[in-house]
């Protein structure tokens, strides 16, 4: 079943990926970086002012810096996990993700006094080979989750999956679902042959403006909301560069703010509890 869309003006849907610039990397190795994370999220907070967003946690973040998660849920914007290791679902096992994901529930819950309700996965690993992880979210009280990317690349992708929010299970992750889970799909431009990523992160940086906004705009035009997602380290270009981070890491940082700034003037968001129930 997918869910339906909303009338009226089109209120597209925003996210952070609260992670640190060096977190692509093992968590055994952490204690090696430099940690830079309090200064970029509190700058991508300054750059959304009065616009609402729904920031995805590591709850290794949480746990380390409470006082930044506080700050979020402060300023009125939605809290939810993004698991906490920032390891892919694949690299888990079914014990291991629901550990970790009942773990950073319960940190980022202990800071803030509000209930979890929201997941999505480290580099978009709910897939087709890791749908059992649906089944576990739905156990664990998460109910809703942004993860599904309509892509087919090498590391992640269900390019057949519905392009805008639909009820997700286990049994059939590409929708016609009667799960519980609502599913917001991370969004891309349909061409005749191949999805177009367009979502945010790399994506917002690799293409031009124009080509962003005049996607989302084909999109609102079918009464649906893009999903976007935005990481603060992004904005940091003052983060070490280190030869062991691949090129697309550093790939055109400084049109980022600038990019963000611009979406902001240019459409209309909000979280995704906000758009759900708001």
């Amino acid at each position: 079943m997918r869910i339906g869309s909303k009338m009226g003006h089109i209120e597209n849907i925003l996210t952070v990926d609260v992670e640190d610039w060096y977190m692509t990397t093992d968590i055994s190795r952490w204690g090696e970086f430099e940690d830079r994370v309090i200064a970029s999220t509190e700058r991508m907070l300054s750059i959304l002012g009065d616009t609402k967003a729904t920031f995805f946690v590591l709850g290794y973040v949480a746990e380390h810096h409470p006082e930044l998660i506080s700050l979020i849920h402060d300023c009125g914007h939605e809290l939810g996990t993004h698991g906490y290791s920032h390891k892919p679902i694949q690299s888990q096992t079914p014990d291991q993700f629901e550990e970790e994901l009942l773990k950073s529930m319960e940190i980022i819950k202990s800071i803030t006094g509000v209930k979890v309700c929201g997941h999505r996965a480290c580099q978009a690993s709910v897939m087709k080979s890791t749908s059992w992880s649906i089944d576990i979210m739905e156990r664990c009280g998460i109910e809703y989750d942004s993860s599904v990317f309509p892509v087919k690349t090498p590391l992640y992708g269900v390019p057949d999956a519905p392009l805008f929010p639909y009820r997700i299970s286990s049994e059939n992750i590409c929708g016609e679902s009667k799960g519980r889970i609502c599913e917001f799909p991370l969004s891309v431009r349909k061409l005749p042959y191949k999805n177009i990523p367009i979502a945010g992160g790399f994506y917002l940086r690799l293409f031009p403006y124009w080509f962003i906004k005049n996607s989302i705009e084909k999109i609102n035009k079918k009464r649906e909301p893009a999903v976007i997602y935005l990481h603060p380290w992004e904005i940091d270009l003052e983060q070490p560069k280190s030869p062991e981070f691949k090129w697309y890491h550093y790939y055109n940082l400084p049109a980022m703010e600038p990019k963000i700034k611009q979406l902001l003037k240019d459409f209309k968001f909000t979280s995704i509890r906000e758009w759900l129930h708001g």
